[in-house]
């Protein structure tokens, strides 16, 4: 598709599917967009939009994640303003840290890091254990109407100041929405 591998899966492919999944979203009673970011994105550095898919120069795939992770925060944070605007109130947003979670994630990765995800996985949390927020956000009625925020451990934590950048929220819109190919609005 063009995009760097990172940016293209952790970022404009759930945005596009979410902005696919809108109008049917907006005809429920009650719907709820959960965005799968991390505490990596208070790492991350500012978004240089038009570089963001250079994966030639100077390219770490640390960097990409943060990167990635701390769009899906920035991309909740716009979606709920723009939602606002348009008056619709029965559709929220929001942005999750599901924890640090052991996966399969490692299966690519060589013995020496293997070893050493074997012995960080002792504090690692179980996928059943990583899902609990997400399922918090999607269903609770604890934050019926909470729209926008950023969660972890099942209760509002604070993102990073860049997340909170609202110009910057709105670029990074406008950027995906052109980068998937749909119209700015």
């Amino acid at each position: 598709d063009g995009h760097e591998m990172t940016w293209g899966t952790n970022h404009l492919g759930h945005f596009l599917l979410t902005e696919l999944l809108l109008p049917l979203v907006e005809k429920s009673p009650e719907g709820r967009i959960v965005n799968v970011a991390s505490l990596g994105h208070t790492f991350s550095p500012a978004l240089d939009l038009p570089t963001i898919d250079d994966c030639l120069s100077d390219f770490k795939a640390s960097i990409a994640y943060t990167k990635s992770k701390l769009a899906n925060v920035m991309h909740a944070r716009e979606m709920a303003r723009r939602l606002r605007l348009r008056g619709v109130t029965t559709v929220t947003v929001n942005a999750v840290h599901p924890g640090a979670i052991a996966t399969e994630l490692i299966r690519d990765l060589g013995p020496l890091y293997k070893i050493s995800f074997y012995v960080l996985a002792l504090f690692l949390k179980s996928w059943k254990d990583g899902a609990q927020t997400s399922l918090y956000c999607a269903l609770s009625a604890e934050v019926k109407g909470v729209s926008g925020q950023y969660f972890s451990d099942c209760a509002r934590k604070t993102e990073a100041p860049l997340a909170r950048d609202d110009l910057a929220c709105k670029q990074l819109y406008d950027y995906s929405l052109k980068a998937v190919g749909l119209p700015i609005y």
